[in-house]
C-alpha cells in the first residue's frame, strides 16, 4: 500500500500546482507592463530616429505591430559604425496590446553588449518600440502571481514524471506471482534446508569431503588388520582339522 500511496500523493501535488497556475493567471495585472504603447522607452516613427546611452548589462528589444512587421526597417549604430544586434527567432517574446487586440512582434535584439551611446533609425514602414527587456522582467517578478506561476511551471511536469514513474513501478512489483521452486529429478524429494534456500535465494555452501566423514566408510588400515585376523583364524581353524583327522581317520 505504501508502493501506491507516494506516487497518488505526488500526482495530487502536481494537480495542485496546475491549480495555482490557473488561478495565478487569471488574477495576473501586469498586462500593461506588456503592452509596447505603454511601456516602452521610446517610439520612433517612420524616418525618425532615437538615441540612448546604453550600459553592457542593457537589453534593447526593437518592436514592431505584428500588421507592419514585414515592412519595418531599423539601422542602429554605435559611434558611428552600423552594429547589426541579434534577429529575434519565431520563440522570442511577443507582445500584446492591454486589451488584447494587438500583437506586437521583436524584430532586433541588442545586448548585453559595448557601452556607449546607440542611435537608432527607422528607415520602414510604421512605428517601432524600443522596450527594456530587463526593466520588463524586473517589474513583473515583484507580482507574487507571476512568482506562482513560474514555480507552478517549473514544479508541475517534474512531480508529474516521478508520480507515473513510481506508479509504474508499483503495478510491476504488485503483480509478482509466487515462486516456483525446481529440483534436480536425481536429487529426489527435497529437504527443508533446500525449499529454505531456494525460497530465500541463499546460494548453497559448499560443503568439503573432509568435513562430512561417511560414517560407513573403514579406516583401510583397519579393514587390512581385519582381513589379517580373519585369514588367521581361519588357517588356525583348519590346521587344527587337519591335525585331528589322522588321529581319527581309521574310526569310521
Amino acid at each position: 500500500m505504501s508502493r501506491v500511496r507516494y506516487p497518488v500523493v505526488v500526482l495530487v501535488a502536481s494537480f495542485f500546482c496546475v491549480v495555482s497556475f490557473a488561478v495565478s493567471y487569471s488574477n495576473f495585472d501586469g498586462y500593461g507592463d506588456l503592452d509596447p504603447e505603454q511601456n516602452s522607452l521610446q517610439k520612433i516613427e517612420s524616418g525618425g530616429s532615437f538615441s540612448i546611452v546604453l550600459d553592457e548589462y542593457d537589453q534593447i528589444w526593437v518592436y514592431s505591430e505584428n500588421r507592419e512587421s514585414s515592412n519595418a526597417s531599423v539601422i542602429i549604430t554605435l559611434n558611428g559604425a552600423i552594429v547589426n544586434g541579434t534577429s529575434a527567432k519565431w520563440y522570442d517574446t511577443f507582445l500584446t496590446s492591454e486589451d488584447g487586440e494587438r500583437v506586437y512582434v521583436p524584430l532586433i535584439k541588442l545586448g548585453p553588449g559595448a557601452e556607449g551611446e546607440y542611435v537608432f533609425e527607422n528607415d520602414g514602414v510604421g512605428v517601432l518600440y524600443l522596450i527594456d527587456m530587463v526593466g520588463i522582467g524586473e517589474n513583473l517578478w515583484e507580482q507574487s502571481s507571476v512568482q506562482i506561476m513560474a514555480v507552478s511551471c517549473c514544479l508541475t511536469p517534474l512531480l508529474a514524471m516521478i508520480g507515473v514513474f513510481g506508479l509504474i513501478r508499483s503495478s510491476k512489483t504488485s503483480k509478482t506471482g509466487p515462486k516456483i521452486l525446481v529440483f534436480d529429478s536425481n536429487v529426489g524429494i527435497p529437504t527443508t534446508e533446500e525449499v529454505f534456500r531456494s525460497v530465500n535465494n541463499i546460494p548453497r555452501e559448499s560443503v568439503s569431503e573432509t568435513t562430512t566423514p561417511d560414517p560407513w566408510k573403514e579406516d583401510s588400515s583397519e579393514v587390512e588388520e581385519t582381513i589379517e585376523e580373519v585369514d588367521d583364524s581361519t588357517e588356525r581353524v583348519q590346521s587344527d582339522d587337519a591335525g585331528s583327522d589322522w588321529q581319527t581317520w581309521d574310526e569310521g
